[in-house]
């Protein structure tokens, strides 16, 4: 056998067994936005409590921690220190399911609040005014938000 059919051969091999590991680690980035999804969404209606940490009751950062950690990605605890972990997304246009969304207050300048974006312009977030966890149009807190991060 010639060394450029050996070559083949063994390039041949060297693909059949990349491309299905290449595939299958896309597949389990795409999947991972849905399983943070669900995750967070099975924690619906909880109590907002502020240092809450679970798992009867949660504040902001301590939800979004939780729901990743659920999922095998170790966060900061506090909102300002998550906001400064994965790719930042600065429009909210380029936002993806499992995204990171940070905001601000009219009484603050740092990041103070952040939530789990879920596609079609809503997020899931420990909401101290509706003292739950609950999916708020990202519409209604357009003037505080900051930017997003992508960690999945």
């Amino acid at each position: 056998m010639s060394t450029r059919n050996k070559y083949l051969i063994v390039t041949a091999i060297l693909f059949n067994f990349l491309v299905p590991i290449q595939a299958q680690s896309v597949k389990t980035k795409s999947y991972l936005s849905i399983y943070i999804e669900r995750i967070a969404k099975s924690m619906l209606g909880k109590a907002y409590r502020w240092g809450g940490n679970g798992p009867y009751s949660y504040d902001c950062s301590g939800f979004t921690k939780e729901v990743f950690q659920e999922n095998g990605i170790k966060i900061p605890r506090n909102s300002w220190n998550q906001a400064k972990v994965g790719i930042k997304i600065t429009k909210k246009s380029q936002l993806k399911k499992g995204d990171l969304v940070f905001f601000t207050s009219k009484n603050h300048t740092r990041v103070n609040h952040v939530g789990i974006y879920l596609g079609h312009g809503k997020f899931i977030h420990a909401s101290r005014f509706h003292h739950r966890i609950v999916i708020s149009p990202l519409r209604e807190y357009r003037r505080y938000f900051k930017w997003g991060r992508r960690l999945t």
